[in-house]
């Protein structure tokens, strides 16, 4: 409540504004009024989720590959240095979507890597379920158009009835259901997998295999930008969800962006873009100045110069393409910025830019093991397209992507990788840019912010921002409440931190667990190959003080055991409380244990051209046979 004296000029402010108003000609009184209006009106929202990003690589974190139009978002808002989401795919965007745990909301596992055990258990759905209810849902109900473009995973096996995105809030909605698909073609990048696309709660058949080919950043640009441009002229705010698959397997980009990066990664080979995005975070200031480069333990990898010219020839290829694929959607994300600007949106809507989890995956696609059942026809006709010659990488008819080596430059500075609770499967870009009418409560001086964000924090910011209360029931039945918290205040500068430093944090996939602490990072992972993914497991937890750690180089477990008491302690708390079902059997243990190839800091990583020749990649159809997963890994839910 005001004081009487400041009421009382607040409302005697108001009356001569109004009386002025009443003076003033009518042009001019029109110009107030709108100006009035816009301060009042409620912003919009758009959100763009990345697929696969390492920490630095965009250049609001040090990245040499050009993204002008996120530089510019981030010098009109902030950028979080200690966002951290989950490990893989769907269960990133699940948690940003809900603001609820993924366990809770359907994604204890993915559909494809679900153990026997765990089916029919409650939150092992694959898919989101009543739990839950997403931002697109109460911000609808709350009067917004509700708009999605891109990539969704959340459906578990193709289009499970009820979970789709139109069936979750979303007014309109062009979506790719699965984890991937080929970037031009929309078809499968995997024997045996699948790519279902919907538009507005209906499979559209034709998007499956696109004839020509678009790529797929380009076309859900134009779809977003056409949903946007429908609806404009009624005057209601929007929440808009742009989620393309750049940059996740296979890599492909447009061809005139793939040249200059491939000359440039030649002579620059995988060490020195690392070693130049440390210093440019420096100088941002997101590390100390005398900081030293960490080497991270995951993955460990032999220098460029060690490499032959063949290899380094496929390797600056490879590199090239994932940077060519971030650059096109910079600039796919010009187009829908500038449509803003056009549009007199720009100043009233908060951009969100973030990534699912971290740097892509620790494995060649060449180490996929197929799912049982596959079609051997139409397996071999698949592998009859794939050509990954070293002219051909990054086109429509490659499949590759970069293993273990890649995350070396884009996470850089941090260790591990996509699967992995190290920071560089966790930790990921993230750029805020606010409303205008929220600049005000700003400050100007550093657009760094330090203090830790999670994924659980994304909905409660923007129910916040959006003046919406999350209910306890929806639709008839109960939901279960946030998990995460507003990162208002910590955006505002109104506090360094929205989670104590004593509040520990428990995190678990696939039987590889984490808990965060402050500074405090805690994790583990399972030696029981029949419940674990994760083949070097110690079964031991480690513990790593980010602060002056942030590669994760030294595990001070033995030398701080009351703190890694504490957080352990606080794990199964944690996992009781969000219903963890342990996986387990064999057949779980090798239809996954590909998703972490056996790399530890004694054995680095090297380079093989045997997953990119022809004939020796995807072709080996006894070796397929061989690979073949095991059918009970795979049941539907």
């Amino acid at each position: 409540m005001l004081p009487k004296k400041i009421q009382f000029l607040s409302i005697s402010v108001i009356l001569v504004m109004l009386v002025g108003l009443i003076a003033l000609p009518p042009l001019i009184k029109s110009s107030f009024a709108a100006a009035v209006a816009a301060q009042t009106k409620r912003p919009n929202f758009l959100v763009i989720m990345a697929d696969d990003f390492g920490y630095s690589d965009i250049g609001p974190f040090g990245s040499e590959i050009k993204t002008p139009n996120l530089d510019a978002l981030a010098k009109d808002g902030k950028i979080l240095t200690n966002y951290h989401t989950a490990p893989t795919c769907s269960q990133g965007r699940l948690a940003l979507l809900t603001g609820v745990d993924y366990h809770i909301g359907g994604l204890g596992s993915m559909y494809e890597l679900i153990a026997a055990n765990q089916i029919g258990k409650p939150g092992y759905e694959t898919y989101i379920n009543d739990k839950v209810v997403t931002i697109a849902q109460l911000l609808r109900d709350a009067g917004y158009h509700t708009y999605l473009s891109g990539k969704w995973h959340l459906s578990g096996n193709g289009a499970t009835p009820g979970t789709l995105p139109y069936n979750r809030g979303f007014e309109h909605t062009l979506s790719l259901l699965e984890d991937g698909a080929n970037h031009f073609t929309g078809a499968e990048y995997v024997p045996g997998w699948k790519t279902t696309f919907t538009e507005n709660g209906k499979i559209v058949p034709s998007l499956s295999h696109r004839n020509p080919p678009i790529y797929d950043a380009n076309m859900f640009t134009d779809k977003l930008l056409s949903y946007l441009n429908q609806s404009r002229s009624d005057g209601k705010p929007f929440f808009a969800y742009l989620a393309t698959q750049v940059a996740h397997s296979p890599f492909q980009a447009p061809p005139e962006d793939i040249e200059k990066y491939y000359n440039m990664y030649k002579s620059m080979g995988w060490d020195k873009p690392r070693e130049q995005r440390f210093d440019r975070q420096k100088e941002l200031g997101m590390w100390p100045s005398n900081m030293s480069l960490p080497q991270p333990h995951l993955p460990p990898l032999i220098p460029w110069n060690s490499l032959s010219p063949v290899q380094q020839d496929y390797a600056a290829r490879i590199l090239a393409v994932h940077a060519a694929m971030i650059e096109n959607l910079d600039k796919n994300i010009g187009r829908v910025i500038q449509y803003l600007n056009n549009t007199g949106q720009y100043d009233n809507t908060v951009i969100i830019f973030t990534s699912d989890n971290g740097t892509s995956e620790p494995f060649p696609l060449s180490a996929l093991k197929y799912a049982s059942g596959v079609d051997l026809a139409a397996a071999k006709q698949f592998l009859k397209t794939i050509n990954n010659t070293l002219s051909s990488i990054g086109t429509v008819s490659s499949d590759i992507n970069y293993g273990p080596w890649g995350s070396y430059v884009a996470a850089s500075p941090l260790s591990g990788f996509k699967t992995s609770f190290y920071e560089g499967g966790i930790r990921v870009p993230f750029v805020f840019k606010p409303a205008k009418s929220m600049m005000s409560s700003l400050p100007s001086s550093n657009n760094i912010v330090k203090g830790y964000a999670f994924v659980n924090d994304i909905a409660p910011t923007i129910y916040q921002i959006s003046n919406i209360t999350y209910p306890s029931t929806y639709q008839g039945h109960p939901i279960h409440p946030l998990m995460g918290k507003s990162l208002v205040p910590l955006i505002q500068g109104k506090v360094d931190k929205v989670y104590a430093d004593n509040e520990p944090l428990g995190a678990e996939l696939f039987n590889y667990t984490a808990v965060r602490m402050g500074d405090w990072q805690a994790v583990h992972s399972s030696g029981n190959t029949s419940s674990s993914i994760y083949p070097n497991g110690t079964d031991v937890w480690e513990l790593y003080n980010l602060a002056n750690d942030p590669g994760e180089q030294k595990n001070v477990a033995a030398q701080h055991p009351d703190i890694l008491q504490k957080m352990a302690a606080a794990y199964p708390v944690y996992a009781k409380s969000v219903g963890v079902v342990i996986p387990r059997g064999e057949a779980f243990a090798n239809s996954a244990a590909h998703l972490f190839p056996p790399i530890n800091a004694q054995s680095p990583v090297t380079f093989t051209l045997k997953q990119y020749l022809p004939k020796l990649y995807y072709l080996n159809i006894t070796s397929y046979l061989k690979n073949l997963t095991s059918p009970s890994a795979l049941q539907s839910p």
